[in-house]
């Protein structure tokens, strides 16, 4: 006769209990990588007469960003070209790049620039762009941002000065303009003529909330260029770099799940767009990326975290510039048209918090622009603000910096195109720091952008704002 035993009952809570666990931490996981996928508005409909212009920092920008949109508009058979800003010279050391061409048979000779224009073409192939599709402007990698801010003018060349790329002008026969000068006007330029030729119904460009100087750069340049030819279209924005290492959450490879807004980016007035992409554009999308075999190699999963069921994008809106007549701001009562900083400055990650930017805003009366900035902390008057405006004044680029420091302005002639106004004043009051500015500056300007950075007494840099577009009422002008 064969007898059982009963469970032991303790055995039993422990199962249950390790269950119930394993139950609780599947849905806390689902629920952080689905969080805030509901409330996303889906990106309007392609229709057959667009014409999709895609503006991309580096190689492979746009197949991260966008190669599932792409693929969906050549499915349609839209019209796409895709414009590569960088010679994406920087992906590798000298030790990187010789050990690739190693792994992977290819002659000691092969340029790093040539072989990111190939790997780009190849990329384009899957997702239904041919090489005629593709402009490579070949401006230096890591230099787009020192072009729009300190050599716009053409007697003024940059001069790069990074492993791969050494030269003041492209050294490639393949760029738009073969072997332009490293000017801001250059890149500028470029990108006004494309936006004229191709007539784009909609851009798709980096996000001035990037991180990497080359993206938030390719997005002022934009926001110009977009400006100085009176462009009417539609203009979406992506986020490739954004808080380090954070994002996209979860990382890595994870094409079941869709892309969320990093979470520092999730309680702000931001509007999200989405495009949701069939299994088909998801596989165009990794073959891809899978074709920028040189940065895959480099960045251990980083660029198959955009391998999404979706593409996320944002709808860039002009900071209208509050009319007030109360000027004594505070921080609960900073103007309407007032902005958080929520870059992530890795400079700055060594020194103290309070020498960082919080928040800027921006107001106006009947005669003066103000600019207030408010710090976690103390202002520290050793610290240099340097603020600075592009506009348009008929037809042309103007542009204004104003440098703060121990509580005296000064205005710095960056340009051929730079112009000083009449007095300006600064005041500090604690965490507080308002620039008061002349308004009719900008009377006649259809078009204004603004930014501001920190550097410490020594110029070394610490914190800096995206460039924001900002709306004044001409009407309302004195």
């Amino acid at each position: 006769m064969t007898t059982t035993s009963s469970p032991d009952p303790n055995l039993k809570k422990i199962i249950f209990t390790v269950l119930g666990l394993i139950t609780i931490i599947s849905v806390f996981y689902l629920s952080l990588t689905c969080l805030d996928t509901q409330g996303y508005a889906q990106m309007p409909e392609i229709g057959d007469n667009d014409r999709i212009l895609v503006i991309a920092p580096h190689p492979d920008d746009e197949s991260l960003a966008a190669g599932g949109l792409i693929k969906k508009a050549r499915d349609m058979n839209v019209n796409v070209k895709v414009v590569v800003m960088t010679d994406g010279s920087s992906a590798a050391t000298p030790p990187e790049f010789s050990q690739f061409l190693e792994n992977n048979n290819k002659t000691s000779s092969t340029e790093i620039g040539e072989l990111r224009h190939e790997e780009a073409i190849q990329a384009m192939s899957k997702l239904g762009v041919n090489e005629s599709g593709i402009v490579f402007l070949g401006y230096p990698d890591t230099g787009l941002k020192s072009l729009f801010e300190d050599f716009w003018d053409q007697d003024k060349l940059y001069s790069s000065n990074t492993a791969f790329n050494k030269f003041d002008h492209s050294p490639y026969n393949f760029t738009y303009y073969p072997h332009v000068n490293y000017t801001g006007g250059n890149v500028a330029r470029d990108l006004e003529e494309i936006i004229t030729d191709f007539k784009p119904t909609i851009i798709i460009a980096p996000d001035g909330l990037d991180e990497h100087h080359d993206h938030w750069a390719t997005n002022a340049f934009l926001m110009y260029s977009a400006a100085a030819t009176k462009y009417k279209g539609k203009i979406y924005t992506y986020l490739i770099h954004k808080g380090g290492a954070k994002w996209p959450t979860p990382p890595n490879y994870q094409p079941s799940l869709n892309l969320t807004a990093p979470q520092e980016l999730r309680n702000f007035d931001i509007n999200w767009i989405e495009t949701s992409l069939t299994a088909d554009e998801e596989k165009a999308k990794e073959d891809a990326i899978n074709s920028y075999k040189l940065p895959l190699s480099l960045t251990k999963g980083y660029l198959k975290s955009f391998i999404r069921i979706n593409e996320l994008f944002t709808t860039p809106q002009a900071l209208k510039v509050e009319m007030v007549r109360d000027t004594n701001f505070t921080r609960s009562g900073m103007p309407s048209s007032s902005f958080e900083d929520v870059r992530y400055d890795y400079t700055t990650k060594t020194l103290k918090t309070s020498d960082e930017m919080s928040s800027v805003g921006v107001a106006r009366d009947t005669n003066h622009l103000y600019v207030i900035i408010y710090a976690a902390h103390n202002i520290n008057p050793e610290l240099i603000y340097k603020y600075h405006f592009r506009f348009l004044e008929n037809g042309q680029l103007k542009r204004l910096d104003v440098k703060v420091q121990n509580g005296t302005t000064e205005y710095v002639k960056k340009s051929v195109n730079s112009i000083e106004v009449g007095s300006s004043t600064v005041e500090i009051q604690g965490d507080m720091m308002v620039l008061k500015l002349p308004l009719n500056v900008f009377k006649n300007s259809p078009f204004l952008m603004m930014n501001i950075d920190v550097s410490d007494k020594n110029e070394q840099p610490m914190d800096v704002s995206s460039w924001r577009e900002l709306k004044i009422d001409s009407g309302m002008l004195s």
